[in-house]
């Protein structure tokens, strides 16, 4: 499967300590957002509207509205901005789906631009009505090494009255584009390279908040964690297959758990001997990258997991737990539903273990903040 990876890049209006724009970047199974919105105005009124606009947008799509009516219910709403004293903001949004097709709306704001094998282009919207505000519309697909470039009028209104009257325009920056790739930059290093053009046409100053957003479509680093066993025991062979049949590398957290699949699976397990002191124990499992107990090791790793990942070593169990889960870019979380009584016992609120369940469900919390795509099954 495909990955919708971001790279961003945001510089702020000369003497601002407020930045005017906002973007909001989520994922989930049923594709990736990318939002940028521009306040109207600068400083901080500009900031709060831009944000809430933002969140708009992505509070109505995850609530079920479809992204066509969730950009047009946003825009019509701005409306009451033009003759009242409320927030006003201009946004792009771009939806792209699982199997690459995506859909973007703007209002008010410049179009996205679309990086195909090393050319860009911007994109030509279908414009209509959404109450008393026009939207534009745009369709297309983005599969792997494609990009989408989504960014403010910082961009494409840079240039203004030095030389451009009405800024360099997106077909602009799309040209722009298309000759840092062929020089050899790297699509990492273009909005940042991007904006510093923005800079040096405005009279070596940003003249408006500059944000850039870009979508990139790249092959999935994918990892699966088993954990728990199933709440019925005929559920055993079926989940132990399906978890050896997933993608990319695998986890089993759980010392019943690890029994479970290597008794349906036939497999070997091998105590890991001279693990750290204070570690919950580590098995060998052929074709498994890493086995360990369960709760202990849930918890020891939420509460490291968000560590800069040059704190974290390689020697220590837990340690490479997490790693393994920073790396990857789609987690996919099997979870037993098989209640384990032992974890009520006092000792384990006292000693402050959190239940299996519990701590599956935080890290997976803090995953998705991270910008990871996590999916949940359970058993």
């Amino acid at each position: 499967m495909n990955f919708i990876a971001d790279i961003s890049c945001q510089r702020l209006k000369r003497d601002n300590m407020v930045c005017g724009d906002a973007f909001l970047v989520k994922r989930n199974s049923h594709g990736s957002v990318f939002v940028v919105c521009d306040g109207i105005g600068s400083g901080v009124y500009a900031n709060i509207a831009a944000i809430t606009c933002a969140s708009r947008i992505m509070e109505l799509y995850e609530s079920g509205l479809p992204i066509r009516m969730t950009s047009e219910t946003v825009a019509a709403s701005m409306h009451r901005a033009r003759t009242e004293d409320i927030p006003f903001s201009a946004f792009v949004v771009a939806v792209i789906f699982p199997d690459g097709h995506f859909l973007a709306y703007n209002y008010e704001n410049p179009v996205p631009i679309l990086i195909q094998q090393g050319t860009a282009k911007a994109l030509k919207p279908r414009f209509y009505t959404a109450g008393f505000e026009v939207i534009g519309e745009m369709v297309g697909h983005l599969p792997e090494g494609d990009s989408l470039l989504l960014f403010s009028d910082g961009v494409s209104q840079a240039g203004m009255g030095f030389g451009y009257d009405f800024g360099i325009g997106a077909d602009f920056v799309a040209n722009q584009v298309t000759q840092l790739l062929k020089a050899g930059t790297p699509l990492e290093g273009i909005p940042e390279a991007i904006a510093e053009l923005c800079r040096k046409l405005s009279g070596n100053e940003h003249q408006d908040d500059t944000s850039i957003l870009c979508a990139h479509a790249r092959k999935a680093k994918e990892l699966t964690l088993l954990s728990g066993p199933p709440s019925k025991r005929s559920l055993d062979s079926v989940y132990s297959e399906e978890f050896m049949s997933m993608p990319g590398k695998k986890i089993l957290c759980g010392s019943t758990t690890v029994e479970i699949v290597a008794r349906e699976l036939h497999k070997e397990v091998e105590p890991i001997i001279g693990a750290n002191m204070g570690e919950p124990p580590e098995y060998l499992v052929e074709d498994v990258d890493l086995a360990t107990e369960g709760a202990v090791t849930l918890n020891q790793a939420y509460n490291i997991l968000d560590e800069p990942p040059e704190n974290l070593s390689k020697k220590s169990m837990v340690e490479r737990f997490c790693l393994l889960l920073r790396e990857a870019d789609v987690i996919h979380l099997m979870i037993g539903n098989a209640k384990n009584l032992a974890h009520k016992d006092l000792i384990f609120k006292q000693i402050g273990v959190r239940v299996r369940m519990t701590a599956i469900n935080l890290i997976a919390n803090k995953l998705r903040d991270m910008g990871k795509l996590v999916t949940e099954k359970y058993y």
